[in-house]
């Protein structure tokens, strides 16, 4: 059962005066044993958090915001499709992961749900404006971004996942989608196959173009023609995905397939059944995924993998150390995706 926050004796809330008068030592000491341990040796610090959770203390944040100023919470803005026929874990694993990061710190995220493809620029400025949260994460950043543009602007602590054409002067998480869609082509190639598609979102996006890219790339090294036929950029809608699958399997005759992720994977397998020109077994298959579902799907399937909770982490970890004053074009950071390969 949870402690008071009160003390058994004097009946008066725990404080940090009342933990450093019981331990003989000083407020300042109690202060940064409880937050950081600056300066503090390891034995203290561990005696002072001991002694606070067996006294039941409680942070006093009404007290902490009128010190500082600051509101303690972030604000994530995360797109996810509007369709749930099969449903989007991309947000609901980025979340995840901001929550594990602020774990043991004073922040609490509110998510602001946004449609995939929208710019939501007004929630953004409402946010700002009414000084909503200390700092901001958007995610699905585009070249040209109004978005970031107008944080700029605000000089308010953010970070983006994925970058825009001029990312010198803001932080920003990204995967590597130009080494993702390299694997993934590179993986269909070793397979044996020479006609692959690449099926993904709107290309105005950064993430797109890389993809499209590495792609590319794998094609020039296989010393495959690149076959404009066999890109299709399509709207992240699982049934709309499904019949331009099964249209670009009867028109552009693919024989293996690089997706976006997994709402573009499952789709798209069923219109390859739907199209009916060959077995599904013929086919491969490799996305950029962000989670084990290829392993439950009995095609051949290779995966670029990275987990979205990790990418959550990492974004409340920059925006964390921004809103500290860490200088924005030190926190800019890009990891790369790790090839699997399941039922080959």
């Amino acid at each position: 059962m949870p402690r008071s926050p009160f003390d058994a004796a004097t009946k008066r809330p725990v404080t940090l005066k009342s933990i450093a008068e019981q331990l003989g030592v000083s407020v300042t000491t109690v202060a940064r044993s409880l937050k950081d341990g600056h300066k503090i040796s390891a034995e203290t610090v561990r005696l002072v958090r001991d002694t606070a959770e067996d006294l039941g203390y409680v942070r006093n944040l009404d007290g902490l915001r009128l010190r500082t100023g600051r509101t303690m919470s972030i604000l994530a803005f995360l797109a996810a499709s509007g369709d749930d026929e099969i449903g989007d874990a991309d947000s609901v694993g980025i979340l995840a992961g901001i929550h594990r990061r602020l774990l043991g710190t004073d922040y609490t995220v509110r998510a602001v749900p946004v449609v995939f493809g929208q710019c939501a620029l007004p929630e953004l400025q409402k946010a700002v404006r009414l000084r909503q949260a200390d700092g901001i994460i958007i995610d699905h950043a585009r070249p040209q971004d109004d978005r970031v543009d107008f944080l700029r602007e605000s000089g308010l602590p953010f970070v983006t996942f994925g970058r825009t054409d001029d990312s010198s002067d803001h932080a920003f998480f990204d995967l590597d989608n130009y080494e993702a869609a390299l694997q993934s082509a590179r993986s269909l190639v070793a397979a044996g196959h020479r006609r692959i598609a690449i099926i993904g979102s709107d290309p105005g996006f950064r993430y797109v173009q890389d993809r499209l890219a590495g792609y590319r790339q794998a094609l020039v090294e296989a010393d495959i023609p690149f076959d404009p036929a066999l890109v299709l950029h399509v709207e992240r809608q699982p049934r709309i995905i499904r019949r331009a699958a099964a249209r670009l399997v009867m028109d552009a005759q693919p024989d293996a397939f690089v997706c976006e992720n997994e709402i573009y994977l499952v789709p798209t397998i069923a219109g390859v059944r739907d199209a009916a020109v060959r077995p599904v077994d013929d086919y491969g298959f490799s996305l950029r995924s962000t989670n084990n579902l290829a392993e439950y799907l009995a095609v051949r399937i290779s995966s670029a993998h990275y987990a979205r909770e990790e990418a959550g982490w990492n974004l409340a970890d920059l925006l964390l150390r921004r809103i500290e004053g860490a200088a924005a074009n030190s926190l800019q950071k890009i990891d790369k995706t790790e090839l699997r390969r399941f039922n080959i």
